[in-house]
C-alpha cells in the first residue's frame, strides 16, 4: 500500500513539475511537455515556417570555416569521367571527261628559227574519261575515367579569395613508377567541413599522370610506329 502510494506522489510531482516548466519562457526539453517559442496565429493548413533551429532539441550551430592561409594542405578528390561517341559516313563520287586536240605545231629550223609544223598524220588528239569515288564510314567509341585522391598546397590566394592549388604525387612500386600531378583554382566555400574539395569544384583544371616501368615500355610505341601514325602515309 505504501508504495501504491509512493508511485502516484511521484507522478503528482513530475506533471506539477511539467505544468510549471510550461509556463517559462523559451523551449522545454521534456517528453510531456514542449514549449516553443511564441509565433504568430497560423491559419488553418498553411505550413510550419519555423526553422530546425527552433523545432529541434538536438540541434547544434556549425563551427565557422577555418581560414585557410598560404601554405595550408587542402585534400582533392579526382573523379573524373569522359564519354564520346562520334559516327560519320562519306559517299561522294566524280566524273570527268577530257579532250585535248593539237592543231598548230611548232619546228626548228637550224638554231636561230621557228617554222610551223604541219601534222601530216592528222592533229594529235587527247581524250580521256575519269571516274572517281569515294565511300568511308567510321564509328567511334571513347570511355575514359580518373580517380585518385591526392593533398595539394595551397600555392597563392587571390584579391578575390581563390585558392591556387597544386599537388604532386609519386608512387614506386618495384620498378613501377606512377606519377602525378594536379593544378587549379578553387574557391574557399568549396571546401567541405573535412577539408576536401572535389576536382569538378575547380577552374582552370590541369591532371597529368605518367607511368614509367616495364608496363608502360610494353604498350609504348616506337618512334619508327609514331612516324607512320602521324604522317599517313596511305
Amino acid at each position: 500500500m505504501n508504495l501504491i502510494h509512493t508511485i502516484l506522489a511521484l507522478l503528482l510531482t513530475i506533471l506539477c513539475c511539467d505544468a510549471l516548466l510550461a509556463q517559462q519562457s523559451g523551449p522545454v526539453s521534456s517528453l510531456g511537455q514542449r514549449n516553443l517559442p511564441p509565433t504568430a496565429p497560423m491559419a488553418p493548413g498553411s505550413p510550419y515556417n519555423d526553422t530546425t533551429k527552433q523545432l529541434s532539441w538536438y540541434y547544434r550551430d556549425l563551427p565557422p570555416p577555418r581560414e585557410v592561409q598560404v601554405h595550408d594542405l587542402v585534400h582533392i578528390r579526382v573523379d573524373e569521367k569522359s564519354q564520346s561517341f562520334s559516327d560519320g559516313e562519306i559517299n561522294r563520287r566524280k566524273q570527268g571527261q577530257y579532250q585535248a586536240i593539237l592543231t598548230d605545231w611548232v619546228m626548228l629550223d637550224g638554231l636561230d628559227s621557228i617554222k610551223p609544223d604541219p601534222q601530216s598524220n592528222g592533229d594529235q588528239k587527247i581524250k580521256g574519261t575519269l571516274n572517281q569515288r569515294l565511300k568511308s564510314q567510321a564509328e567511334m567509341e571513347t570511355t575514359e575515367g580518373l580517380k585518385f585522391t591526392i593533398a595539394a598546397e595551397v600555392q597563392e590566394i587571390l584579391p578575390n579569395g581563390t585558392l591556387k592549388l597544386e599537388a604532386r604525387k609519386t608512387i614506386t612500386v618495384n620498378d613501377e613508377i606512377w606519377i602525378y600531378h594536379l593544378r587549379g583554382v578553387c574557391r574557399t566555400q568549396d571546401i567541405n567541413p573535412n577539408n576536401t574539395v572535389l576536382s569538378e569544384h575547380l577552374a582552370d583544371l590541369t591532371i597529368t599522370k605518367e607511368d614509367q616501368g616495364s608496363i608502360r615500355d610494353a604498350y609504348r610505341r616506337g618512334w619508327l610506329q609514331s612516324l607512320w601514325d602521324k604522317v599517313h602515309w596511305f
